[in-house]
């Protein structure tokens, strides 16, 4: 089974649209909401759906305590996160998940996301980057933090989140530990599985200033050679010629329709 944290604070505006999306898997998961102590509605809208499991953070630990506490909290063998304004894609979503707990012996599996710029309007697709490790051990993480689902038991052998320590990267952080498990086994799987809301009143952009001192304590810090300089900028022309591509076909797809 697949446990889906959902962390939330006076989220009434996107909440039910997450729970929804969460709702079309046809997966077997369990979907645990854990509140950091809203007053707009949020309990009362995620109240109406007897499936989800509200649980309410029992200290002030900032969302990767939230995340940390469903997870404990939580009883399937495979882990995700997903904020309370992103949604999941059904089928990306299913894919990732019919992968991990497949007969590969995966432990942690990625995929492509979009990120929907609320105040455009506008979707943008963020392709997931193969090389895990590499792209970690340099600081980079190759995709959006809800397009991944990982086991449960790798994230208590490197010790989870550590929300004591990094409020607004922890994921990152995690991720790191991960990247240095020799047999850790990782997965790209080039499919849609969700959309990343872009807002400037997330916790993110609220707390920018707090952002810098926070990546001086990541694990990995390494030297960028001019190899992976040159590395780098490949995997962005790569990128951007399949971020036209993308829209060449999203354009084709509607002119036919409009022709019909």
């Amino acid at each position: 089974m697949l446990s889906i944290i959902t962390p939330v604070l006076n989220g009434a505006r996107f909440i039910e649209l997450n729970i929804l999306s969460i709702l079309s898997l046809d997966i077997p998961f369990e979907h645990i909401i854990v509140d950091g102590g809203s007053t707009d509605g949020t309990l009362e809208i995620a109240g109406r759906y007897p499936h989800v499991k509200i649980l309410h953070q029992k200290e002030d630990t900032g969302m990767y305590g939230a995340v940390h506490q469903g997870i404990i909290e939580s009883s399937g063998d495979y882990i995700c996160y997903v904020n309370s304004d992103d949604q999941v894609m059904k089928f990306g979503f299913e894919k990732m998940y019919a992968l991990i707990s497949g007969t590969e012996n995966i432990d942690l599996v990625y995929s492509n996301g979009y990120f929907y710029f609320i105040d455009k309007s506008r979707f943008v697709p963020v392709f997931g980057k193969a090389f895990f490790r590499f792209f970690m051990k340099h600081n980079i993480l190759p995709f959006l933090q809800p397009s991944t689902v990982y086991t449960r038991a790798r994230y208590v052998q490197v010790g989870g989140f550590r929300y004591d320590k990094f409020r607004l990267i922890a994921d990152f952080d995690f991720f790191q530990r991960l990247a240095l498990l020799k047999d850790l086994r990782v997965k790209y799987l080039p499919v849609y599985s969700t959309v990343f809301i872009r807002r400037d009143d997330s916790l993110f952009y609220q707390n920018l200033d707090k952002l810098d001192n926070e990546q001086k304590q990541l694990t990995l810090k390494h030297r960028i050679t001019i190899t992976t300089r040159i590395f780098f900028q490949v995997n962005k022309l790569l990128s951007f010629f399949r971020t036209q591509i993308y829209y060449w076909r999203l354009k084709r797809a509607k002119s036919a329709r409009l022709a019909e």
